[in-house]
């Protein structure tokens, strides 16, 4: 260990109350000395792995080692001196070890990095290769910015071009931090971290790993491990108090004003974060009370550190019912690792910066922004100004129908499966009530895709990151017809009761659950129900209005008005009415001389 580096580290430890507490219960006995030199050894680790964050990602916030003894003084206030006194070596000595271990899947190794900005000699790239093919699978999924790259290059511009492609990078490291930290843990680590003779080493790698899990992750941990005679350690709630410790630590500290000026911070994402940790100069944590004080000089810092409050709060919220379902057989007690949490960040001392000369707020903070109306803008989307004219909805539909089918042929392509596309189009009465479906034997959805993407308005799933993923999976490119991103919408132009039966196919002859959906207007609530469909696709329904589109119009009439709202289609088109049947190839659409609107007379390329 370097001599300057263990001296600093020997002063923080000695004023850490988990420390402290550790090394006194060590100090009953010698054979506890190895666990004391451990958890230091940890901590040189971390330290020193820690120096090449700013180095490789120079607009994150710092996890140095001031953020690791921060998290460490925090868990001590956060649990009370008598609780403190009751965990066991291994508890202690885990979150010591988990404190400084959590974050260095956020320090890959340098010729990684190089490897995946393709700045390695050809010999040594190749042995990254496994590493590169994650790397671009994941770049792949910013589209946006790949093309940005390629015209910068294009215009001698490869220092902002490069800027971008470290962008990139700094997401890839971001994301899968946790996991990584993992994978070093196991390779750096692997049977090093002991309590006496059992082994920890796994149980440090999930810890740290669950950090960056939803909170319910911890639900499946195991509660009370046994780690020798009447020794235990509790997984969960070493977890919770690591969790909380991090997301709790957001003060200057980590984000020094001098670093903050001397770097050339350009993403957007860091100088919210960056923001956002230099306006809190203090806080205070007490079993009953969470209070932050900060001054800010812009009410979108001001907002950033609330709406990171929020975030504690949930954090606060979860961990709480963490903690309250321990339980364990073979233990008399646990009481006291439930330990009482505040309920909620106090954000009084969240204010605006007070100027010198007059001693007002140079801003008036209100959570003043842009609000919809669901009802009204709703009611502007199905209007004929923004729409045109109603029979669109039935457009919407097709053209959903058309996309689910290609991307199901282009899976299909890749699994060598025989796939033929197919989407009908049905206008007919039943007890006197009109009805329109259009069915498909596509991707299909499942209730993932439902939540996400059918339900938000506007999110089209053909321009998310999963999207993106999957053709990067299958080395396929995929152009999406349907653009409006309000297809399910469109649909109460013409009736106020919609049902919907789908099923999602998941993988070679691998399909999801199938869903029946039931919505009753655009603002009520989707009824969701186990549904009887046995092959992949979607059927959606529409229960006309008494009076509609195509109301008025014969059989013909409306078959007609099918081949104009969707020309050339890509494969055939069934279309029925009650005593009508017609196939239409894309063949016999080309020979229609169709009059196209201008809104989407440019979507007919479906390759």
């Amino acid at each position: 260990m370097n001599t300057e580096r263990e001296s600093t580290l020997t002063s923080k430890f000695k004023n850490s109350k988990v420390f402290k507490e550790l090394e006194e219960k060590c100090s009953k006995s010698p054979e506890y000395a190895e666990i004391i030199a451990l958890v230091q050894a940890s901590g040189d680790y971390a330290v020193n792995k820690s120096k090449t964050i700013v180095k490789n990602m120079p607009e994150f916030t710092l996890h140095d080692i001031e953020h690791f003894f921060n998290m460490l003084y925090i868990i001590g206030k956060l649990i009370p001196k008598e609780s403190l006194k009751k965990l066991s070596i291994p508890d202690l000595m885990m979150i010591i070890i988990c404190a400084f271990l959590h974050d260095i899947g956020m320090c890959p190794e340098e010729n990684l990095i190089k490897a995946w900005k393709n700045q390695l000699e050809e010999q040594n790239q190749r042995q990254y290769q496994e590493e590169v093919d994650k790397f671009q699978r994941f770049r792949q999924t910013y589209p946006q910015e790949i093309e940005d790259i390629n015209n910068l290059n294009k215009m001698g511009k490869h220092s902002r071009a490069q800027l971008l492609e470290d962008r990139i990078v700094t997401d890839y490291i971001r994301i899968n931090h946790a996991s990584r930290a993992r994978e070093m843990i196991a390779s750096d680590w692997g049977g090093k971290i002991k309590y006496l003779d059992t082994d920890l080493t796994s149980d440090v790698a999930e810890v740290c790993f669950s950090h960056n899990e939803n909170y319910t992750a911890l639900l499946n941990m195991e509660s009370i491990k046994l780690c020798g005679e009447d020794v235990y350690l509790c997984l969960p709630f070493v977890s919770v108090v690591l969790r909380l410790a991090d997301i709790i630590d957001f003060d200057r500290k980590r984000t020094p004003p001098i670093l903050f000026s001397h770097l050339a911070i350009e993403n957007p994402i860091s100088l919210i974060e960056w923001n956002k940790h230099l306006a809190v100069n203090s806080w205070s944590i007490t079993s009953k009370n969470l209070i932050f004080s900060a001054e800010c000089s812009h009410p979108a810092i001001e907002a950033s550190i609330l709406k990171f409050c929020d975030l504690i709060d949930d954090e606060l919220r979860n961990c709480t019912f963490i903690l309250a379902n321990l339980h364990n057989d073979f233990v008399d007690d646990v009481s006291f690792y439930k330990i009482p949490l505040p309920a909620n960040v106090d954000r009084r001392k969240i204010t605006a910066q007070k100027d010198i000369a007059t001693g007002k707020p140079i801003y008036h903070y209100h959570d003043t922004k842009f609000t919809l109306s669901k009802r009204r803008v709703v009611d502007l989307l199905m209007g004929t100004k923004l729409y045109g004219k109603p029979e669109v909805a039935l457009r919407e539909l097709i053209q959903n129908s058309i996309d689910a089918c290609l991307l199901r042929q282009k899976m299909s392509e890749l699994w060598g499966e025989n796939y033929i596309p197919r989407i009908i189009v049905s206008l007919y009465t039943e007890n006197n009530i009109d009805y329109l479906r259009v069915s498909d034997n596509g991707i299909g959805m499942n209730q993932h895709i439902v939540d996400n993407y059918y339900t938000n308005i506007g999110c089209s799933y053909y321009t998310s990151k999963e999207f993106y993923d999957l053709m990067a999976e299958v080395k396929h490119t995929f152009k999406p017809i349907s653009k409006f991103g309000i297809g399910i919408l469109a649909c109460f132009m013409v009736c106020d009761n919609m049902q919907v039966n789908t099923r999602k196919v998941i993988g070679q002859y691998q399909y999801d659950d199938p869903l029946k959906i039931t919505i009753e207007g655009y603002d009520s609530l989707f009824i969701i129900t186990e549904s009887a469909r046995k092959e992949p696709g979607t059927d959606t329904t529409l229960k006309l209005r008494r009076t509609h589109p195509w109301e008025k119009m014969t059989k013909l009439e409306f078959v007609k008005c099918v081949k104009n709202l969707v020309p050339l289609p890509p494969f055939d088109i069934v279309i029925k009415t009650d005593d009508i049947q017609e196939i239409f190839t894309p063949e016999a659409f080309k020979d229609l001389h169709l009059e196209l609107d201008d809104d989407y007379s440019q979507d007919v390329s479906y390759l």
